[in-house]
């Protein structure tokens, strides 16, 4: 028995057997009101009187603990519900017990029923009721200070999708000498990558519906109409939120591009010489960071390769790409030819097509933005120079290409310059007579060697206001 401003606080057992709180009070007042703070079983006089009658009332309580350390108007407050229930008690009941005390009001509808038996420990309020009734396919929500109950039902929720209506697909393809005669895409190997994040998020919403649940995407008006439980409906909002979060990760990707003419003949540049150092670090294939050169200086890594050629900046192209979003570069001239194309049966019956084929440069990167501000490039380049002609015997002429291409995954930290090299081809050049040798002999001829060499800086965008995270 606790005393408090006049009242008794009394524990007792009601006419169905489970613990209720009871209040008496002095005729002709009216107490304040009174915070449950604990409801405990007496203890028992000795072992041999277990299962007799307590001289004070009835059996033992089965409730053995209530603790509401504060009354809170919020579910997730600092108030801490601690309660063992030992036996079988009406969930209506025992959500009574649970706002006892506290600024909520509880309205249950006629279909909540079932039994509850377990142990609560430092929960908050919100947190027991979703212990107590999510295992009985029940739910609730709340409006100000008003709790209602009622049995788990599907309700629709609407998501935004902050995505272009557009399906990307990009095919880079390795080109080999061209078949003359003939009109086919000229290809040995070749990556693809596609996106369609309307279809992915369809996918990923699907896979977190219930079996009753079921969904719509508006691809113009950018929405997620979604029909499920109060639970699946909070696990598709957290999974669009974080799909949208990390799609929306940008990356600007700026490219050098330089053509080195060799001094020596048959040579190749070399990685080793102690200018090239100065203005590169070849970092370990263990730890973090990729394994190769990465320029630290970008001038002096120029003049280090204008000691050993003539260097001569192709392009500098800068691309800005969403994170998994493919973007192309491709920098040259576009040779056209003619091939036949039959119009018949009759072989003689036959009209010229043009076709064409890129002598250049063909770089396709692939860039995933992680939160620890390192980007992984899935990087194909590929390089094609012109070597020669081929006529077939109707007199078509194709041209033959040289072709240097590779495919390759790499990871850098944010606003590294990484180094592709090795891109090579020979190349003719003519030099005319001059004085008396004009007189006795032509231009002369010369081929030179030069190597291709591209510089990649990929740079996170930052979003005013947010990290990349």
């Amino acid at each position: 028995m606790v005393r408090r401003h006049g009242c008794r606080v009394l524990a007792a057992l009601g006419m169905a057997g489970w613990a209720t709180v009871g209040l008496a009070q002095t005729a002709g007042t009216r107490p304040p009101d009174l915070f449950v703070t604990r409801v405990q079983s007496a203890p028992s006089a000795a072992a041999g009187d277990a299962g007799k009658p307590d001289p004070r009332g009835g059996p033992p309580l089965f409730l053995t603990k209530l603790d509401d350390r504060q009354p809170a108007s919020d579910l997730d407050g600092p108030r801490r519900i601690s309660m063992s229930v030992s036996r079988p008690m009406p969930l209506p009941d025992l959500l009574l017990l649970l706002v006892n005390g506290t600024p909520f009001s509880l309205v249950t509808e006629k279909d909540v029923s079932g039994a509850f038996v377990g142990d609560l420990k430092d929960l908050t309020m919100r947190q027991a009721l979703e212990a107590v009734l999510f295992p009985y396919g029940l739910d609730y929500d709340l409006q100000g200070t008003l709790i209602r109950v009622f049995p788990l039902r599907a309700s629709t929720r609407f998501f935004s999708l902050n995505f272009v209506n557009v399906r990307r697909t990009l095919q880079r393809n390795g080109m080999s000498a061209p078949a003359v005669g003939t009109v086919a895409r000229l290809s040995e190997s070749s990556a693809a990558a596609s996106s369609d994040p309307f279809a992915e998020i369809e996918q990923g919403v699907q896979s977190l519906l219930s079996a009753s649940g079921r969904m719509h995407v508006d691809r113009t008006a950018g929405l997620v109409q979604v029909t499920d439980f109060a639970e699946r409906l909070d696990q598709i909002g957290v999974y669009i939120e974080a799909v949208q979060l990390r799609t929306g990760r940008q990356v600007r990707i700026d490219a050098h591009v330089f053509s080195v003419e060799l001094f020596a003949a048959g040579a190749t540049i070399d990685w080793s010489a102690s200018s090239v150092k100065n203005a590169a670090v070849t970092r370990p294939s263990s730890g973090y960071g990729p394994a190769g050169l990465v320029v630290t200086n970008l001038d002096a890594f120029a003049r280090a390769l204008a000691e050993q050629g003539s260097v001569t900046k192709i392009a500098a192209p800068a691309v800005v790409a969403m994170n998994n979003e493919p973007a192309m570069i491709r920098v040259g001239k576009q040779l056209v030819y003619f091939a036949p194309m039959a119009s018949g049966d009759d072989d003689h019956r036959r009209m010229s097509g043009a076709s064409s084929v890129l002598e250049g440069l063909t770089l396709s990167v692939l860039a995933q933005i992680s939160a620890d501000h390192f980007i992984q490039l899935h990087v194909s380049p590929s390089f094609a120079a012109q070597a020669g002609e081929a006529r077939d015997r109707n007199g078509n002429v194709a041209p033959v290409m040289a072709v240097n291409d590779t495919d390759t995954l790499m990871r850098v930290r944010d606003g590294e310059t990484i180094v592709l090299a090795g891109f090579l081809a020979d190349v003719d050049r003519t030099k005319p007579a001059s004085g008396l040798g004009k007189l006795f002999s032509g231009p002369s001829h010369s081929t030179v060697r030069s190597e291709l060499v591209i510089l990649l800086t990929p740079t996170i965008v930052a979003t005013t206001g947010a990290s990349p995270n």
